[in-house]
């Protein structure tokens, strides 16, 4: 049966240059067949007996692209204990001995750990979790995904060894149960391995879900490897025609004879070259402002980097690196540029994840190289400014120009929007909001430069602007109806805007 949909008398903001307005947008079996006046689109879609809605002057535009969610670990959210309002280390053990289900044979798992807001600046010890827990496991994630905290009995069961590289210790020299690096990496596929595939379904559907009531119709998923686990990626692949949203699969991986033989087009991207700021992990050139001994860390060497991006686009593969600080940049467009001089790839679209604390030389050669940058506008709108994590980290002279978007567009870079969900919540509005409004007005964009970054320009760093991304005929029929129009309204107000409707694939997947 054929899938008809029009929608009339609205504000239809296109993202299509050569038609950038229209009242009204007729759907037919998931693709736009046509847009124009009200008058026009009622007329043919009342002769083709389809569903017809009335916006009544609310705007629609093209459905909306969150480009950098971890969909497993957001999905989690459904069975974890939210840990984001915590202030101390005692209100974390409260909340957790509070929150708990189960058994004492399951595991408690918490997220949206930030010790930036604890009062003590770090999280529970392992010695404090004993206290509440000792004979049950508890695995703690850190805001930014970039370190687990955990107890002595999760260590025991996971068989993390003294000499592995990441342990945490506290001053007398104990383990703290605090895990970065290779015993990071230890603990997450310990986790994450261990669950079922229904848990596993759940959490990917339940993030769907989340998502478009937000508006998105298009996620960019970074699954599976050290993020996660491999063991999601089966499970992404047996649902993903059956999702309420367009999913662009990006499987972690480092093996490129896997992810070909899974027929996918994407590999890595968000393989972390470095860590986060919160953790101090994020690669410098100068030492951390409130630790003179670090400057974080790069987590693989010039050569590996290199021969990895080469084999993937030999495969054919478009791929990238998680890469904050300016150490973690500078290294990527190195080997970026080796590699392109070893095997060139025309229209690479080599993605670079987050981009946060670029030089302006690498902004300059990034562009030159060819690279489309993923960032995160909510970044530093909700870590970022005076007197934040970010500026206790790096001062106020690197902070000012963190995750400089103005700049970026300026030197000619393709820049897509996300969330990195869930480290930030899945709501493109707030991330156009944030890239609008940031902290520092130099880095600010103007709110159509903002749309972009989260319709046409994200749907051209996944490759897919010619099906998506804008609204023509014979694009995707995936819309996102609001209740303002973020071009018209206050700039400060952006976020305050609503979503009404979101139509994948011509469908009606949510109204409020």
């Amino acid at each position: 049966m054929e899938n008809k949909l029009a929608l009339i008398n609205g504000i239809g903001v296109t993202m299509d240059a050569n038609q950038p307005s229209c009242q009204a947008v007729y759907i037919k079996d998931g693709i736009i067949e046509k847009i124009g006046s009200t008058p026009a689109i009622k007329n043919l879609a009342a002769g083709e007996g389809a569903q017809i809605i009335d916006l009544g002057g609310k705007t629609f535009i093209p459905g909306l692209h969150d480009c950098h969610v971890h969909m497993m670990s957001t999905g989690l959210s459904a069975i974890g204990i939210n840990l984001y309002h915590c202030r101390s280390v005692k209100e974390v053990l409260e909340t957790l001995v509070k929150e708990q289900t189960g058994d004492s044979s399951e595991w408690i798992f918490g997220y949206g750990l930030d010790e930036s807001r604890l009062v003590e600046k770090r999280p529970p010890t392992a010695a404090e979790l004993d206290s509440c827990f000792k004979e049950r496991p508890v695995y703690l994630v850190d805001r930014g995904l970039h370190y687990t905290q955990v107890n002595t009995i999760a260590m025991e069961l996971m068989a993390i060894g003294e000499a592995e590289d990441g342990l945490g210790r506290d001053a007398a020299g104990n383990l703290s149960g605090r895990l970065h690096s290779q015993a990071n990496s230890h603990a997450r596929k310990y986790f994450f391995d261990k669950m079922s595939w229904a848990q596993r379904e759940r959490a990917i559907r339940h993030t769907a879900q989340i998502a478009v009531a937000m508006g998105v119709t298009t996620i960019h998923a970074m699954e599976g490897g050290d993020l996660s686990s491999d063991y999601d990626i089966p499970v992404f692949l047996k649902i993903i025609d059956e999702l309420p949203i367009h999913v662009v699969l990006h499987w972690c991986s480092t093996r490129v004879a896997d992810v070909v033989a899974q027929n996918l087009k994407i590999i890595g991207t968000d393989i972390l070259l470095d860590g986060s700021i919160g953790s101090r992990t994020a690669a410098f050139k100068e030492a951390y402002c409130d630790d003179p001994t670090s400057v974080g860390e790069l987590f693989f060497s010039d050569e590996w980097v290199t021969s990895y991006i080469e084999a993937a686009h030999r495969a054919g593969l478009q791929t990238g690196f998680h890469a904050i600080g300016q150490r973690a940049i500078t290294q990527v467009l190195n080997c970026l540029e080796q590699a392109l001089a070893k095997f060139p790839m025309p229209d690479h679209r080599f993605r670079i994840e987050h981009f946060g604390f670029p030089d302006r030389c690498d902004i300059k050669r990034a562009a030159d190289l060819g690279a489309v940058i993923s960032t995160q506008p909510a970044f530093t709108y909700l870590r970022g400014g005076p007197d934040s994590v970010y500026e206790e980290r790096v001062g106020p002279k690197r902070n000012r120009r963190a995750y400089p978007l103005r700049e970026l567009l300026d030197a000619g870079l393709v820049v897509n929007g996300g969330s990195d969900s869930n480290v930030t919540p899945i709501n493109p509005l707030l991330g156009i909001h944030a890239a609008v409004n940031p902290p520092y007005s130099g880095n600010a964009i103007s709110p159509a430069e903002a749309l972009r970054l989260f319709t046409i320009d994200g749907a051209y760093t996944a490759k897919e602007e010619k099906i998506r991304g804008s609204l023509r005929a014979g694009k995707a029929g995936d819309i996102t109806v609001l209740n303002q129009n973020p071009l018209a309204v206050a700039p400060e107000t952006i976020k305050e805007i609503e979503v009404a409707m979101t139509i994948f694939k011509g469908k009606i997947v949510y109204q409020k």
